[in-house]
């Protein structure tokens, strides 16, 4: 089983996006793929295909196999939950007090999954912290922008923090999402980002399709939306290449 946290430092870079069309590029390919979104903006919800009534999620029934809602898409998911200001405040208190706590939810699984992806919000908070401690592999989701670029010290520094004295943890990549066609400036920073951090960035980038608005729009990953567009195929070669550094 291979555990990969989907991570940034920055926000709006189509991580959760991401996230699940990775997961279900994977299915395709007959992997058991359990997405657990530890996003207190609870997104993974709508890209894979939730009742938008529905309000359970890891907050209340933790990692479990009783927690776990099956996608139209393929996959398998535990949405973080709808809560309020004084749930999110209490889980955030456990989470402090207990670094293991996704950890061990993931170990409570088994090996029913070949796959499972954790999407974790942007920056140094305590669900990076629990993901790391639990991930085998980080995938640092980047824009082809300045602002991206600078924060790439910082997440490698957090990411060296949070799994050290861990030898389960055996990678981290840089992957460069909404990719533009034409602009200066953007192939300037992905040549900066693979000039410094050659060996870390993932040999495909993600170019940006407004597909991917389009699917969103539908509640569906742009996979299922649209396979045959530039960024879908873009992320099927995304996904072979984790196939390939997994096996």
């Amino acid at each position: 089983m291979q555990i990969i946290a989907f991570i940034s430092g920055k926000g709006g870079v189509g991580k959760s996006t991401l996230t699940a069309n990775i997961a279900m590029a994977l299915s395709q390919r007959g992997k058991r793929v359990l997405v657990v979104d530890l996003d207190p903006q609870n997104t993974q919800r709508f890209h894979l295909g939730m009742d938008p009534d529905e309000i359970a999620g890891l907050v209340r029934e933790g990692i479990t196999p009783s927690s776990i809602f099956e996608s139209p898409f393929g996959m398998k998911f535990i949405p973080f939950g709808r809560v309020n200001d004084a749930e999110l405040h209490e889980f955030a208190s456990v989470l402090k007090k207990n670094p293991n706590w996704v950890a061990n939810g993931i170990d409570s699984l088994a090996d029913e999954f070949d796959f499972i992806f954790l999407d974790t919000p942007p920056g140094p908070t305590v669900y990076l912290q629990q993901a790391l401690r639990a991930a085998n592999r980080a995938l640092v989701i980047l824009l082809a922008d300045a602002a991206s670029f600078a924060t790439i010290p910082k997440i490698i520094e957090l990411v060296e923090q949070y799994t050290a004295g861990r030898p389960e943890f055996v990678r981290m990549s840089l992957l460069i999402n909404q990719m533009p066609t034409r602009g200066r400036l953007g192939h300037q920073v992905r040549d900066a980002i693979f000039s410094n951090h050659d060996e870390q960035v993932v040999p495909v980038v993600v170019h940006k399709d407004e597909r991917v608005t389009e699917a969103l729009a539908f509640e569906r990953p742009v996979l299922e939306y649209y396979p045959g567009c530039k960024a879908s195929l873009d992320i099927q070669y995304v996904t072979d290449w984790i196939i390939d550094t997994v096996e």
